[in-house]
C-alpha cells in the first residue's frame, strides 16, 4: 500500500494521467506447470447424462479459483505478458512495472486483478490498454474513482484519498451510526495490558514552602466486570481487522489500532470498550483522509520516535515513524519492537534503524519512477544521545 500511496502522491507533482483497469476472472488466466487433478463437481454426471466411477477425477489445464497456486500463477502470467510488451520489473516492488518509450514514461501497478496505470501522456493510455486486451479480458474503468476501497477525488490542486463509505458501512455494521462522537481515538494517559488497564490521574498536592501545585500519579481501579474475558472473541478480532484496513488513509488511528490488535488472542471487555471509543472518534471524523498537493517539492523526509518500555506485559518499546515526500505523508507505522531495549536511547536507535531501511527502499522506488529526487534523505529524531551515536 505504500507504493499505491506513493503513485497517488507523485501523480499531481509529475502531472501523470491515472487510469484504472480490471481483469475479468483473473485467476482463470493462469497456466499450470504441474499435473493437478480435482474431484468431479457435484451435478456434473447429471449434466452429462452419464454414469462415472467414484474414482474418476478431472485434470486441470488452467488454474481455477480455490487452487492454492492460483494467485501465483496468475501473477506470473501477467508479469510475463507485460515483460513481453517491453516493461521492466521493479526489483524493489515486484508488482510495479515501468516502461519508457518515445520520451513517454509509463507505470503499471497491479494488486491482484486491479491495475493502476500512470502515464505522462494521456493520449497513449488507449494504446497501452489495447496491448493487454489482446491477451486478457479486461474492463476500462477510466480515471480511478474507487481503488482498493479508497475513494479518490482529483482536481487541479491535487488528489484526495478517503475511506468515507467504508467508515459509514463500518459504523452501520457495528450499530454506532447514531453514537456520540469522541474527541480522540485513545487517551495518551491510558495504560493497557493483557489483564488490566489504568489511567494516570492528576491529584493536586499543595507544597508547604511555595504553595505551588504538583501532581502525582494515582492508578484507577477498574471493576471486575470490565476485566472479564469476552465470550465472543470473533467479534473483537473482526472489528480490529476492519480498523486495520482503515489505517490505510487514517494515520491518526494507527497507534490505537496497533495497540488494540496486541490483545486479539484473549480480549477482555475493557479492550472492546477501547475499540468502541475508536468507532466513536470515527463518527466525528468520517470525511478525514489524505491530500496530496501539486507542488515541486520532492525531498524525502522521515520522522522517528519510540516509547521506551511502553508495553507493561513484555516491557518492549513501541516504534513510530512517518515518511513525507515533500509535504505529502506517504508511509507511517506504529509497532512494538522485537526485543527489550535497556534504555530509551537504545529504543530510539532501533526506531531509527527501521525507518532508515524504509527510506533506502523509498529512494530506490523514486529512482525507478524517474522522479527528480536528489539525495540526501533527511531523518529527524528528538533524542540527542541517538543523534551523537548515529553521527559517528
Amino acid at each position: 500500500m505504500a507504493t499505491v500511496k506513493m503513485i497517488f502522491s507523485l501523480a499531481p507533482k509529475m502531472q501523470w494521467s491515472l487510469h484504472q483497469l480490471d481483469i475479468s476472472n483473473a485467476f482463470l488466466n493462469g497456466d499450470l506447470d504441474e499435473e493437478i487433478y480435482m474431484k468431479l463437481p457435484l451435478g456434473y454426471a447429471d449434466l452429462q447424462g452419464e454414469v462415472f466411477s467414484p474414482n474418476v477425477v478431472c485434470r486441470l489445464h488452467k488454474s481455477i479459483y480455490g487452487l492454492k497456486q492460483a494467485s501465483r500463477q496468475w501473477f506470473l502470467k501477467f508479469k510475463t505478458t507485460l515483460v513481453g510488451f517491453g516493461f521492466d520489473t521493479c526489483h524493489g516492488d515486484h508488482t510495479l512495472f515501468v516502461k519508457e518509450e518515445n520520451g513517454q514514461f509509463l507505470v503499471v501497478l497491479v494488486y491482484v486483478d486491479d491495475i493502476l496505470i500512470a502515464i505522462t501522456d494521456s493520449t497513449m493510455a488507449s494504446a497501452l490498454r489495447d496491448q493487454p486486451r489482446s491477451v486478457f479480458q479486461l474492463r476500462d474503468l477510466g480515471p480511478p474513482k474507487y481503488f482498493l476501497g479508497i475513494e479518490i477525488a482529483r482536481n487541479e490542486e491535487g488528489i484526495c484519498l478517503t475511506q468515507r463509505k467504508y467508515v459509514l458501512d463500518l459504523l452501520e455494521t457495528t450499530c454506532f451510526s447514531d453514537c456520540k462522537p469522541y474527541p480522540v481515538p485513545m487517551k495518551q494517559d491510558q495504560q493497557m495490558s493483557l489483564t488490566s488497564f489504568s489511567r494516570r490521574r492528576k491529584k493536586k498536592v499543595a507544597t508547604v514552602s511555595e504553595g505551588d501545585e504538583d501532581y502525582e500519579v494515582e492508578p484507577a481501579h477498574p471493576s471486575d466486570s470490565t476485566l472479564a474475558l469476552l465470550t465472543d472473541t470473533k467479534q473483537y478480532r473482526r472489528l480490529i481487522g476492519k480498523l486495520q484496513y482503515l489505517t490505510i488513509t487514517r494515520p491518526n488511528i494507527t497507534f490505537a489500532v496497533s495497540k488494540l490488535a496486541q490483545y486479539s488472542s484473549a480480549p477482555r471487555k475493557f479492550h472492546l470498550q477501547a475499540a468502541h471509543k475508536v468507532l466513536r472518534y470515527l463518527k466525528g471524523t468520517i470525511g478525514q483522509g489524505l491530500f496530496y498537493g501539486k507542488d515541486d517539492d520532492f525531498s524525502l523526509r522521515g520522522f522517528s520516535d519510540a516509547d521506551w518500555g511502553a508495553c507493561p506485559d513484555s516491557r518492549r518499546s513501541v516504534t513510530g515513524y512517518a515518511i513525507f515526500i515533500g509535504q505529502s505523508l506517504v508511509s507511517w507505522r506504529s509497532k512494538k519492537q522485537d526485543m527489550v531495549s535497556m534504555s530509551s536511547a537504545e529504543s530510539e536507535y532501533r526506531a531509527m534503524s527501521v525507518i532508515t531501511k524504509e527510506l533506502l527502499w523509498f529512494t530506490y522506488i523514486l529512482k525507478t519512477l524517474r522522479v527528480p529526487f536528489s539525495l540526501p534523505a533527511y531523518l529527524y529524531c528528538d533524542n540527542q544521545v541517538v543523534l551523537h551515536i548515529a553521527s559517528r
